[in-house]
């Protein structure tokens, strides 16, 4: 979990929640682990003779979707997670300022 000083968080913050959640939930861990992990359980389970067609095979894309989509949730959960935090930290104070100018 990144974690961001005030400045750094007023920016973020400006970008949006939904902008932060995509960043860091889907690009930064669901997509990446989801494909990474995917080709890992494929690779393990297949034998020697069937791992050249692989990426060919349908049950590896459906394993790369289902691969994707529950580290999606978790990394969303977790980035989430990090959104609250850092609003607690710093989200009266970045409303405070804004309120000054």
């Amino acid at each position: 979990m990144r974690s961001f000083d005030a400045a750094e968080w007023k920016r973020v913050r400006e970008a949006g929640r939904f902008r932060f959640l995509l960043r860091y939930g889907f690009l930064g861990r669901g997509l990446p682990l989801g494909v990474l992990t995917a080709l890992a359980v494929s690779l393990y389970n297949a034998d020697e003779a069937s791992r050249g067609q692989l990426l060919q095979s349908p049950s590896f894309y459906v394993m790369v979707l289902f691969c994707v989509a529950v580290f999606t949730a978790s990394g969303a959960l977790a980035a989430n997670a990090n959104w609250v935090l850092h609003e607690r930290r710093y989200g009266a104070q970045a409303e405070g300022e804004a309120a000054e100018g």
